[in-house]
């Protein structure tokens, strides 16, 4: 039942799907209609679950079954109505499964995934067909289903539990809600906040410390005390819980007239409790000779609620949109423009600007503006961790808090700092006046941040993660011109750069990455609007101490011999760290002075290469220095700047693989190094390459460049970066492709050089070339599915380089004509993630379209291995399907996507139909022999899609056939006559003519000699002709069958199971080397089977071996077994496709 819901109708790109998650979307076709659509089918379900719910395993599956038909979707449909009706059919008989039961652990993913399925698989319009009552029941049991996932989330947090069942239900209903809110205009309006307004308190509620809240509470009650142990090793609660804190603050959004309120009280309330708590354990600690006696308990439980109110204000008032310009919420904007009448603009900016007093403090504070106050409340928090640090109470202070305080505010202050008025069709006059350009509060806000900020990294040098944070505000401060004028013009930012610029305490104590930030941010405010004097004074009093003091360290005489000094390595890596921050600063408007002032520098940290050649952590930032400057500013090079940047690159590689060429790793951690190097220069190799798409160079009115230095010349990137790789390729052992990030990212290189440069590849050095055919081999068949894809992805170009060139015989030529067999294979007769199918068959095309002839002997050689008639003309047939065009395949789209559409249909069937291909080169059908290669498979092949018609009647036929086989199952009256025991094509079984069996026979009886022993190994169809006693000589022997076919155990004693997989589970009174003759008739075709079978051939015979297998098993017949090949040809009573063939180890009258 499980496995018809789950893959009955699905296509291939459904089954990739499946491979990265549980939850595929069912779309049946309309033959399914009056199956599925009959409302007994559905009630069925419900009424199993209920029946079964107790035990968890089976539970799991009825509910993947009902959350499978959560999801139906597509033409069983015949129109709306059939959808509303079934959808109210399934939302009822869900209420009726849920109401009145308390829900068992093990349902709780299992409903919640019914939920999202119908969530996000019907339409608005048909869920607001529901009728009105329906679907408000519905909606309360989801929202009282997500408070309840809540609180028993919340709980398996404070156990500590390995599997957070609860958690992941949790997150799948807020994701739900997700989907509703944001199409909330479909549904009738406000239908969604009180709902909202109970899942958002129940949040909070789980978030806070008792009494208020329940958290790091017990189910009865007790507090756990375990909170400390637990947080100190998971990831931050912002990147942890980012998914649930933007569906939370989405529905804060939606119930903002109470959410933002109750934010802004409970925060209020937890700052002015810190406040006195600080003070009164001032006063504590002032009137005890003993400072451990500070209880934390209360400063712990407040820190931990102050953490999560921020977390929720922040992303409710305020998305981090990568790449685009963010916008204030619509819901808070409308929020605020509701409520402006009611503002009172005077007495908010008067509450905004006075953060060292409480807001319930100042008159007329109830008639502020209930977004600014929510800010002022986070700044209130802010001036309070401020105050504390300045009366020596650091210690006291939570560096969490203090992250979350600057995280807060950079999120604010990207969205709503200097708002821009032209992007809102409204805006609220409020957030206008306080925020807006050109207004007091704008500017009063700065210049707090920016005290903020200088405050933070005195205070909290030696907290990295909370430094980093503080000047990653600095950053948003200043990466926008508008803001960065502001900043400027603060005494503090000079300040500031003065400090930093001479390395005084206590920013050089700041970890690296903090210091390459910081230096990144004085350097954007560097080119703010500033007249040209004051301009010419701030790079003077930033980076020309920077300069000099580089130049003066390492221009000294002894520099080789002081080099290693703790203190200059020190100051090298602070200017590394300095340089990439600068090159982290570019913009399109900075560049060209930037560049200049980096290429200074660029040659001298080459000569760094061999100062620092066996100190591998100052060699890694040189490179970075290097990747960081490409990275930001080639696509804005003009022509004569960039050759000067490629020129600096390949001196750079020319040093480093002079200094690791042939190197020796002595351990681990040097090859680690290397691994990071080589990392890195493939990331910098990837962007000089992406030169070439991405240009925006302009000569004339970014650089005006001068003379004609760089007239004539045309290196291209490709040219740079081909030459780059034969520079490091020597040094790319197996064992660093180990490294995935590594691995992926040098083939990402070379599929980006292969796709954008094919015509680069046929000119490479002979070595270089076969290096790269080796990596796109190695990658296809021993890495990961990513890597495998990237390979194929590089193939499709060099086939078509190949077919526009027309050039026969050439190394690219011979090469692809290789891969075609590669891919052919990876598709036909190998296992492969599903993912990959589309790259495979579009590089198979362009091969295929490349060597015709070659692909025809691929299918025929494929074919003649197929010793079944009717599935060999199946499999034609397929392959004739394949490529059905009227014309050969050309390079034509058409042609191609035609291609692709019969590939998929065509693999499907493969893998679906009884005629597996996958894992060997045999193609049987239905066979119960199991295949080692296919058992070791199983348990992790999912990969079943829809089976077709004709694969569909030929597993009827396989039932019918192995039904009346059942039936027929007496032992017949004359048991040794060939025949009697029917041949079964499942089992791979193929019995010999008369006239062959007979040959054998007397071949047999003429080697054992008189009195000899004969075995007759998956060749029940001989030893039935010796036993019937029609060929002289057969009573002066005697013989047994070893045979996997039960149905021979009617032969008694001389019946011997064997499973070939187990080529020595033999009876313990089956004496080794007992037998005269071993006749052999292998099963399968294929290498493995005859491998394991010569285990037992050889276990078994005294010396004389007979063989009986395909043609085409020549070479391995002999490499196994030393056997060579007679000219008799063996027939079978039902003609095979494949040519049979006899091996002996000794000369044979008989057969010769």
């Amino acid at each position: 039942m499980l496995l018809a819901l789950t893959w009955g109708s699905l296509g291939r790109h459904y089954i990739a799907m499946f491979e990265s998650t549980q939850n595929v979307m069912l779309k049946p076709t309309e033959t399914w209609r009056e199956a599925l659509l009959d409302t007994r089918v559905m009630d069925l379900f419900f009424t199993v679950h209920r029946k079964i719910r107790e035990d968890s395993d089976m539970a799991q599956d009825s509910l993947q079954c009902l959350a499978q038909l959560a999801s139906m979707h597509g033409p069983i449909f015949p129109d709306e109505s059939a959808q509303v009706s079934y959808l109210a059919h399934l939302v009822e008989g869900l209420l009726g499964m849920i109401n009145g039961i308390e829900i068992e652990d093990s349902e709780a993913v299992g409903i919640s995934n019914i939920i999202s399925n119908l969530i996000s698989t019907f339409p608005r319009a048909i869920l607001t067909a529901l009728p009105s009552e329906l679907f408000t029941s519905f909606i309360n049991c989801l929202t009282l289903l997500t408070c309840s996932f809540g609180r028993s989330a919340a709980l398996e947090e404070v156990l500590d539990k390995d599997d957070m069942i609860y958690m992941e239900a949790y997150d799948k209903l807020l994701e739900s809600w997700l989907t509703l809110v944001q199409d909330d205009e479909h549904f009738p309006r406000g239908c969604f906040v009180q709902p909202s307004v109970q899942v958002f308190n129940s949040y909070i509620q789980c978030h806070l410390a008792a009494p208020d809240g329940t958290r790091n509470l017990t189910a009865n009650g007790v507090a756990s005390h375990e909170e400390d142990e637990i947080n100190e090793l998971q990831e931050d609660d912002r990147e942890l819980f980012s998914d649930q804190l933007a569906s939370i603050g989405m529905l804060g959004r939606i119930a903002a007239n109470h959410c933002i309120p109750l934010l802004t009280s409970l925060l209020e309330d937890r700052v002015t409790r810190l406040h006195g708590q600080l003070q009164r354990t001032q006063q504590h600690l002032m009137n005890s000779s003993n400072p451990g006696s500070v209880d934390r308990k209360v400063l712990d439980d407040l820190y931990e609620d102050i953490h999560w109110l921020i977390l929720v204000s922040g992303y409710l008032l305020a998305d981090d949109p990568q790449g685009e310009t963010p916008l204030i919420p619509a819901e808070v904007m409308e929020y605020s423009i509701n409520h402006s009448t009611e503002v009172d603009i005077n007495t908010t900016l008067q509450i905004l600007g006075s953060p060292g007093e409480k807001a319930s403090s100042i008159p007329g504070c109830n008639r502020t503006d209930s977004v600014i106050r929510l800010l002022s409340a986070v700044l209130r928090t802010s001036e309070v961790e401020s105050r504390a640090t300045r009366a020596s109470l650091t210690e006291l202070l939570s560096p969490q808090m203090g992250k979350d305080i600057v995280w807060f505010l950079r999120r604010w202050a990207k969205t709503y700092l200097l708002v821009d008025e032209k992007l809102y069709e409204q805006i609220s006059i409020p957030l206008s006046m306080a925020f807006g350009v050109d207004t007091e509060g704008a500017q009063w806000i700065v210049g707090y941040l920016l005290e903020k900020v200088i405050n933070n990294l005195s205070v909290w040098s030696s907290e990295p993660e909370l430094a980093n944070d503080t000047v990653e505000l600095l950053v948003c401060l200043v990466e926008k011109r508008e803001r960065a004028n502001i900043v400027v013009q603060c005494e503090n930012w000079w300040n500031l750069a003065k400090q930093f610029a001479s390395r005084s305490p206590p920013l050089d104590l700041l970890s690296s990455s903090v210091q390459r930030s910081l230096m990144k941010a004085l350097v954007l405010g560097g080119f703010a609007h500033m007249d040209s004097d004051t301009k010419q004074q701030y790079w003077t009093e930033v980076l020309h101490p920077l300069q000099q003091r580089f130049l003066n360290l390492i221009n000294q005489e002894n520099f080789p011999q002081i080099c290693q000094e703790e203190s200059v390595k020190r100051e090298i890596v602070a200017t590394l760290e300095a340089l990439c921050g600068i090159a982290e600063a570019t913009q399109i408007d900075n560049v060209a002075a930037l560049f200049s002032f980096l290429m200074d520098f660029l040659s001298s940290c080459i000569g760094l290469m061999e100062v620092y050649r066996n100190t591998p952590e100052t060699v890694n930032l040189i490179i970075e220095v290097f990747v960081e400057v490409a990275h930001k500013q080639i696509c804005y090079l003009g022509e004569s700047k960039s050759m000067k940047l490629y020129e600096a690159c390949l001196t750079l590689l020319q040093v480093y693989s002079k200094n690791n060429l042939g190197r020796k790793r002595a351990d681990v951690a040097a090859e680690e190094d290397q691994y990071q190097d080589l990392l890195l220069i493939m990331e910098l190799l990837t962007n000089l390459l992406s030169k070439e798409f991405i240009d925006f160079s302009d000569t004339d009115e970014v650089f005006r460049e001068q003379g004609s230095g760089a007239a004539g010349r045309s290196v291209s990137a490709a040219d740079v970066v081909l030459f780059g790789v034969n520079i490091i390729l020597p040094l790319m052992s197996q064992d660093l492709l180990k490294f995935p990030s590594l691995c992926n990212q040098y083939y990402k290189l070379i599929t980006f050089i292969c796709e954008i440069f094919p015509e680069k590849i046929p000119q490479l050095p002979e070595e270089l070339f076969k290096s790269l055919m080796y990596s796109l081999e190695l990658g296809m068949t021993s890495m990961s599915s990513e890597v495998s894809q990237l390979c194929l992805e590089a193939l499709s170009p060099l086939a078509e380089q190949c077919a526009k060139t027309q050039e026969k015989d050439t190394p690219l030529f011979i090469a692809t004509r290789h891969f075609l067999k590669l891919v052919f294979d990876m598709l036909v007769l190998q296992k492969h993630n599903t993912e990959i199918t589309v790259a495979a068959g579009e590089a198979l095309y362009t091969l295929v379209c490349l060597h015709q002839a070659e692909y025809k002997e691929l299918v025929e050689s494929l074919l003649a291995t197929q010793r079944d008639a009717v599935i060999y003309q199946r499999l034609a047939d397929a392959f004739n399907k394949l490529t059905a065009s009227s014309t050969p395949p050309s390079m034509d789209r058409k042609q191609k996507v035609d291609f692709l559409k019969s590939l998929e249909e065509f693999v499907s069937n493969v893998e679906t139909s009884n005629t597996p291909l996958k894992g060997t080169i045999l193609i049987y059908s239905g066979c119960h022999r199991p295949s080692s290669k296919f058992e070791a498979m199983s348990d992790s092949d999912d990969d079943v899609p829809q089976l077709s018609a004709a694969t569909l009647a030929a597993l009827h036929e396989f039932y019918t056939e192995e039904r009346d086989g059942l039936v027929q199952s007496t032992a017949p009256v004359d048991k040794y006559s060939v025949g009697a025991v029917e041949e079964d094509w499942r089992m791979s079984q193929f019995w010999y003519s008369d006239e062959t069996a007979t040959r054998l026979v007397e071949e047999v009886i003429q080697e054992a000699g008189k009195g000899g022993r004969i075995a007759c190994l998956s060749a029940p169809s001989v030893y039935q002709k010796l036993k019937q006693g029609v060929v002289e000589g057969s009573d002066g022997v005697s013989a047994v069958v070893l045979e996997y076919d039960r149905r021979f155990d009617t032969y008694g004693q001389e019946f011997i199971f064997y499973d070939y997989n187990e080529p020595l589970a033999l009876p313990e009174d089956l004496a080794q080397q007992s037998f005269d003759i071993v006749l052999a008739d292998p099963p399968y075709l294929s290498e493995e089977c005859l491998t394991k079978v010569a285990q037992t051939v050889k276990y078994l015979a005294k010396g004389k071996v007979l063989l009986c297998t395909g043609a085409i098993m020549e070479e391995h017949a002999e490499k196994l077994m030393g056997l060579k090949i007679c000219s008799f040809l063996p027939k079978h009573n039902k003609n095979l496709a494949n040519e049979f063939r006899c091996f002996t180890n000794y000369p044979s009258n008989l057969l010769s």
